[in-house]
């Protein structure tokens, strides 16, 4: 099999945002380095992306925790990257379809808790803060929907093997080299993603409050994070004086 570099990236701003995930639905279009067949029409010697050879576990915070492939999984060495990124699809596909059991399209912080959350619970984590810096911070990456960047730790030509992108809610890349791949034993590289899934979810804000706030109203946690706010202000005000 070939060598070469395959980066699968997903359209950061249209991955899921109107639509479940439909089995069988052809994926979005997949950017390769090099030409592969239409995924809508593979060669038949070209494993089928989604086929059920990898299935994939995922957290509450839609992180891989358990990577599988069936016996006799040999994929071409430019497809293990889109193979895996389909079963992740498909896993994160079935939560979604399991929240939607209730007749509503679920809230990003229902398919992943490490999404951007709602403003009660922002509220209730900025009250926990304890200085004006600590404050500034939070209410920053409260809001931010940054890219974490994991890395494998096999390294060819002195480039990483495996890498993985994801934001707050999804995973949205995963690259694997060709040439690494055409030799690597099929755990290997399921340990390579699961690796770099704990990398990012280490990187993730963690946004759980300490406190019990189920009696406050919203407007009684607003106002007392508008004293909250003007209190830690006027600390840094008369600190640096």
């Amino acid at each position: 099999m070939g060598g070469g570099f395959y980066n699968h990236v997903d359209d950061p701003d249209e991955f899921w945002d109107d639509e479940p995930i439909v089995r069988g639905a052809a994926p979005p279009v997949v950017e390769v380095v090099a030409e592969p067949p239409p995924l809508t029409d593979p060669a038949p010697s070209t494993p089928v992306l989604g086929a059920p050879l990898v299935s994939v576990a995922i957290d509450g915070g839609c992180l891989p925790i358990g990577i599988s492939t069936s016996p006799g999984w040999d994929p071409a060495p430019h497809t293990v990257a889109g193979e895996f990124m389909a079963a992740y699809r498909a896993a994160v596909s079935d939560r979604i379809e399991q929240l939607c059991g209730s007749g509503r399209w679920p809230t990003e912080r229902q398919i992943s808790d490490a999404a951007v959350p709602d403003l009660r619970t922002m509220w209730t984590l900025l009250l926990e803060t304890g200085t004006w810096a600590e404050f500034s911070r939070l209410s920053s990456e409260l809001i931010s929907n940054g890219r974490f960047h994991g890395s494998g730790r096999a390294v060819v030509h002195g480039e990483r093997a495996v890498t993985v992108i994801a934001d707050r809610t999804y995973i949205r890349s995963i690259a694997v080299r060709g040439d690494w791949a055409a030799t690597a034993d099929p755990d290997e590289i399921c340990d390579e993603i699961l690796h770099c899934a704990d990398q990012i979810r280490a990187m993730r804000p963690r946004l759980v409050a300490r406190g019990d706030y189920a009696r406050w109203t919203d407007a009684e946690l607003e106002h007392e994070l508008d004293i909250h706010r003007l209190r830690l202000l006027d600390s840094e005000v008369h600190r640096d004086r």
